[in-house]
């Protein structure tokens, strides 16, 4: 029991409980700000890692489901769309090889929607009239205007697409031939399915250490993520590119719609909602290049962040006002909130402080971080995840097990990226959709499509710096569990922010071309 009085012995107001021992207002109001935040963050951080044993745990026990469906004599309509926006490396590559599928030719239609503003108009104009000049239905889309970005991209091809099922590869992947004869008869046998999702393969993991890195990522998501909530019966999202949807569902779920930047989580939900289920194929996949340079990555992370919280704004209600259950429900919003999870966690680094200068006056607000300490190996779901899904996939190699520790750096390290980007949704900041630049394996610093550092380095470097005081200021108190993450979180953004301006620094170094004689005395 507390109440106010005016202290002779301390300055300002005071607070009293009832053994008579004071403590100034300012710390007990800092006391009750700080436990209002980090309680509820901790019980989120401690309810979302949970919820990443128990998907790990269905994917293990439902690892060897399989679908296995053989084409009937009767191949369905199917049209590929390939939207495209500025992809003058890899936009030829991707026509190649939609164009190789390995489906009835009178039953497939090709369209490339492209969108783009450079030479690559007049790359795909050309390699199109290549490929119908060999018999293949191809067809090239312009749009008046670019409105909705990808999602008016496909939602314009859909009204004059042909197909009973819409195949959608983006400009980066290289289906296999066989990908339709392997997703397209499950849809035609299962007439509840709405899409099929396949796993992603990197065409260029090996290529560096930050491509090994968000290999471990993807693969943590496909591997367990994807395949638990599909086969645990929960709803699971299209991711875009890589699979096939039934044009019925899309136009029952009220087609593209271009509210979100993730365009594709938004429809799965919305199909969801109505009904609809997904299926994933991990044993199928489609190839892609994973983004080379730290400053792609961002803004691929960004998008992706902001999107999932517009689409939590979005559709929490209507997931619970659905028909299925309890479980299903809490599933899907774990999913869709879980873009917080940053937040939640820088929220926490900033309470150990205030925490922190509170056991100075009242030693028994330490007991959190006991709790802490005691949950640590609760809090450390992230890792036994990305190494179970390695499991799954495939032999594990030493660079894999180095890759899924410096996942955990740089994924602490790209707390203040996410959170700027949960930030404008949660605000309301409608943002552009900027697209994550592909070079198809060419050096990137020979190229256009570079992008350059901006503010977000130097909030990365104050940020790292804060992370490490409070990695001193724990170890002096002897939190160790505390001391190791906000270390790691320290110097994942020192990592990203210098190796986002590294590649302008190493352009600035490299000496520049010599001038002909004419145009220097010119």
């Amino acid at each position: 029991m507390l109440w106010l009085r005016k202290s002779r012995d301390v300055p300002g107001w005071v607070a009293r409980d009832r053994i008579g021992v004071q403590t100034p207002m300012g710390i007990t109001f800092l006391a009750l700000a700080t436990f209002a935040v980090i309680i509820p963050a901790l019980g989120m951080l401690l309810i979302f890692n949970l919820n990443v044993y128990f998907l790990m745990a269905v994917a293990w026990v439902r690892r060897r489901r399989a679908i296995r469906t053989p084409l009937g004599p009767n191949a369905p309509h199917v049209t590929v769309q390939i939207p495209l926006y500025n992809e003058r490396y890899v936009s030829r590559r991707i026509i190649d090889a939609v164009a190789r599928l390995d489906w009835p030719a009178d039953k497939l239609q090709i369209q490339v929607l492209d969108d783009s503003t450079d030479e690559t108009r007049q790359i795909v104009a050309d390699h199109v009239r290549a490929w119908q000049a060999r018999g293949v239905h191809i067809e090239l889309i312009h749009r008046p205007k670019r409105e909705g970005y990808k999602a008016g991209a496909l939602a314009y091809g859909l009204e004059t697409a042909t197909g009973d099922f819409i195949a959608i590869f983006d400009a980066d992947f290289i289906p296999p031939p066989s990908f339709l004869r392997n997703t397209v008869p499950v849809l035609v046998q299962e007439p509840d399915v709405a899409f099929i999702q396949t796993r992603w393969d990197h065409l260029n993991r090996r290529q560096s250490w930050l491509t090994r890195i968000q290999s471990i990522l993807l693969d943590g998501h496909f591997a367990i993520e994807q395949f638990a909530r599909c086969y645990g019966g929960f709803a699971f999202n299209f991711n875009g590119t890589g699979g096939v949807w039934r044009r019925s569902a899309i136009l029952d779920a009220g087609g593209w719609q271009s509210s979100t930047l993730t365009e594709d989580l938004d429809l799965s939900y919305r199909a969801w909602v109505r009904g609809w289920r997904g299926l994933y194929r991990r044993d199928v996949t489609a190839p892609a290049e994973l983004p080379p340079t730290m400053q792609a990555f961002r803004r691929q992370q960004a998008r992706w962040a902001q999107g999932g919280v517009e689409c939590a704004r979005a559709l929490l209600v209507p997931v619970w006002r659905s028909k299925h259950s309890l479980l299903a429900k809490i599933q899907a919003s774990l999913h869709l909130l879980g873009y917080l999870l940053t937040g939640m966690m820088v929220l926490m680094m900033i309470g150990y402080t205030f925490l922190l200068i509170l056991m100075q006056y009242n030693p028994q607000s330490g007991l959190i971080f006991t709790t802490i300490n005691v949950l640590g190996p609760l809090l450390l779901a992230p890792t036994i995840f990305y190494i179970i899904s390695q499991l799954l996939l495939r032999p594990l190699e030493w660079q894999q097990m180095v890759a899924v520790f410096l996942a955990q750096v740089i994924g602490a390290g790209m707390a203040m990226n996410t959170l700027r980007a949960t930030l404008k949704a949660l605000l309301g900041q409608r943002g552009e959709f900027l697209r994550t630049p592909k070079w198809g394996g060419q050096a990137v610093h020979a190229t256009s499509y570079r992008l350059r550092a901006d503010v977000g380095v130097l909030i990365d470097l104050l940020w790292g710096l804060y992370c490490l005081l409070v990695a001193i200021m724990a170890l002096s108190h002897g939190h160790m569990f505390v001391v190791g993450y906000a270390t790691m979180a320290a110097l994942g953004s020192w990592w990203v922010a210098l190796w986002t301006i590294w590649p302008d620094v190493a352009r600035a170094r490299r000496p520049r071309p010599a001038r002909a004689l004419g145009a220097m005395r010119g």
